[in-house]
């Protein structure tokens, strides 16, 4: 699985008045069209801070409503993991994920799951995908990266993407369920051969830009800046 890093650079000045204001680093990626649905990582930030991750993903279902500010509990979890694509994992009246099945029409890339829990029992159920990292050298372990409500008898199929969505925000911890992003946001594009970007806080438009060394990932549009304060 390809391997990624992202570091985080601030200067004391400026990292003074972000943990005045309370606020984190945050983290985000998005699964299938739009934007992110959930907070992967929330970061008390450094100087410098590092995120490293590889492409693995787990599979989870939780009773959390989907709706903005719940923390996500996740109940059960694909085991053994990461989860496999291509295929999808049954899950059972037990509340447990079944063995791994075969299906042509499961995309590579894509990761699957049915929705097996009698509607008695629990009408719909919250699934999504989760992914480990490492913050500054500590893990991180399985942190949900999306959350979608799936109906009894009904399938989720599930294609992440490598980009990641930073930003600074006091609002949320790690595991939340976001209805929309504010603030103003990079977005790192991993892939190909972009595996390691250099971001550096810009504290007169408020959001993380490249360094010197990913200054041309912008010209590339590897490296996007949302903030109406560029227009």
């Amino acid at each position: 699985m390809p391997s990624y890093s992202l570091t985080l650079n601030i200067e004391p000045a400026d990292l003074n008045v972000i943990k005045a204001a309370g606020q984190r680093i945050t983290l985000a990626k998005p699964v299938g069209s739009g934007d992110p649905n959930v907070v992967w990582l929330s970061i008390d930030p450094f100087q410098s801070t590092s995120v490293e991750w590889k492409e693995d993903y787990w599979i989870y279902a939780s009773t959390t409503e989907v709706a903005q500010g719940a923390a996500i509990n996740k109940l059960s979890e694909v085991t053994p993991g990461p989860a496999l694509d291509a295929g999808y994992y049954p899950f059972t009246p037990a509340a447990t994920f079944g063995v791994f099945q075969n299906d042509t029409g499961v995309n590579s890339g894509t990761f699957a799951a049915v929705n097996n829990m009698p509607y008695n029992q629990y009408p719909a159920l919250t699934f999504g995908l989760s992914q480990s990292a490492m913050v500054n050298k500590k893990p991180a372990e399985r942190k949900p990266i999306s959350a979608q409500l799936v109906p009894s008898q009904n399938r989720i199929q599930m294609t992440p993407f490598t980009n990641i969505y930073v930003w600074l925000q006091s609002q949320f911890a790690s595991e939340t369920i976001i209805t929309k992003i504010t603030g103003n946001t990079a977005i790192a594009k991993f892939g190909g051969a972009v595996s390691d970007i250099t971001l550096k806080y810009d504290p007169t438009r408020g959001v993380f830009v490249p360094d010197q060394k990913s200054h041309d990932l912008v010209k590339m549009g590897l490296i996007e800046l949302r903030t109406p304060l560029l227009v």
